[in-house]
């Protein structure tokens, strides 16, 4: 294993009535002034704002919403001018993962005079942040438990993702009923993120992992695999929403990173595409992940594969290595296309041939190659884009 240092020091409050028993208190722990912030209103149709507005009570609370799938920093600038126009000392993100990342970059950008993108790019730092508190309306990327950011910039067809350290939230109210409202698409497009961060960024790499490391993953991603089809038939199923809620929060609060790394090579080749499409992130994944495994699927991969079909999807031991490796990428097809209904190819978003170069280019920014169980180069990323049109 490499070496590693584990801390995260967000607080986890998961359950039905955390909201109504413990945010007020957590909120006034942190300041007196909080900037609401969410997306385009679904908090108030299933209820959620109402119970955080009166978990509020005696707080000063002003609100920005109409944050974006996708982020942009334009959006993100007014939202932090919000936050210095009432001088709030606290930020609470109730949304999907992209209310919680724009909330991030406002935390910083509260203490910066110039535009949030050169905080985005990292040209320019400040060294504090307000407190940030999360609470996640559905299951995917987990940003309420992690220091990363993902922005974007329609301006110069760029999707970002810095790190920073006061990105990381003090606290993360994680309700599973919440996402008892959330469409069978989101819910879908949710489970191919977080099977994605598991296999992307911590499973499929070249690196030496223990193997209780390994085995950690593939239960994440056995029982995500095996959930997410229930509750997208059954959405109020407590079990599956429970499961994808936890499995969400884990993925990046850096319990499986221990001692790997990755340059995450889906995930930079989706920033390539929604640098240039307004595609959801788990969907772009979903349409790139068996493109990518059947692209370099070979003696060196196929084990890793075949060792994920075995253990995840019920490919039978005992198989050749290389047919276990295609059962595997079979299954996992049927299973994003067919159990979870994805549509398959980007032709179906408007993708068109004469950009897969522009958005290979994005993908690799500016690097000659992405690393990961295999090096892809600028060729290697525009040939997956065009075996998915």
């Amino acid at each position: 294993m490499n070496n590693y240092t584990f801390y995260n020091p967000t607080k986890l409050y998961f359950g039905p009535d955390q909201i109504e028993n413990n945010l007020g208190a957590c909120v006034k722990k942190y300041g007196d002034k909080v900037l609401l912030m969410y997306g385009g209103g679904s908090i108030k149709k299933n209820g959620t704002y109402d119970r955080v507005m009166k978990a509020l009570e005696g707080v000063e609370v002003h609100e920005f919403h109409g944050i974006e799938p996708n982020p942009q920093y334009t959006t993100v600038n007014k939202a932090t001018d919000v936050c210095k126009e009432f001088d709030c000392n606290v930020v609470l993100a109730v949304g999907g993962g992209s209310v919680i990342d724009a909330a991030k970059v406002v935390t910083q950008a509260k203490f910066y005079d110039g535009d949030c993108w050169d905080l985005v790019t990292q040209e320019a730092s400040v060294d504090q942040g307000l407190p940030l508190i999360a609470i996640p309306t559905m299951a995917a990327a987990g940003s309420e438990n992690d220091a990363w950011a993902v922005i974007s910039n329609a301006d110069t067809n760029q999707k970002l993702d810095p790190w920073g350290e006061t990105f990381q939230p003090v606290a993360a109210f994680v309700d599973p009923t919440i996402s008892y409202t959330v469409s069978a698409y989101q819910t879908a497009v949710g489970a191919a993120d977080i099977l994605s961060h598991v296999t992307d960024i911590r499973y499929f790499i070249k690196e030496h992992k223990i193997s209780f490391i390994d085995e950690w993953m593939e239960a994440m991603c056995r029982n995500v695999i095996r959930t997410a089809p229930i509750a997208i038939a059954e959405p109020t199923n407590e079990e599956a929403r429970e499961t994808l809620s936890l499995a969400s929060y884990m993925i990046t609060g850096g319990i499986v990173d221990q001692g790997g790394s990755s340059d995450m090579p889906l995930h930079l080749t989706e920033y390539g595409i929604a640098a240039f499409y307004e595609i959801p992130h788990g969907h772009g994944i979903a349409i790139l992940m068996p493109r990518w495994m059947q692209y370099i699927l070979s003696d060196e991969t196929a084990p890793a594969f075949y060792r994920f079909g075995t253990a995840c999807m019920n490919i039978a031991e005992g198989m050749d290595v290389m047919e276990g490796a295609q059962a595997t990428i079979d299954a996992l097809t049927d299973w994003l296309y067919g159990k979870l209904g994805l549509e398959s190819h980007l032709a179906a978003f408007g993708v068109e041939e004469s950009k897969l170069h522009d958005m290979a280019v994005k993908a690799l920014r500016g690097k000659e190659v992405v690393h990961g169980l295999t090096d892809l180069t600028l060729e290697d990323v525009e040939n997956i884009f065009k075996m998915c049109m």
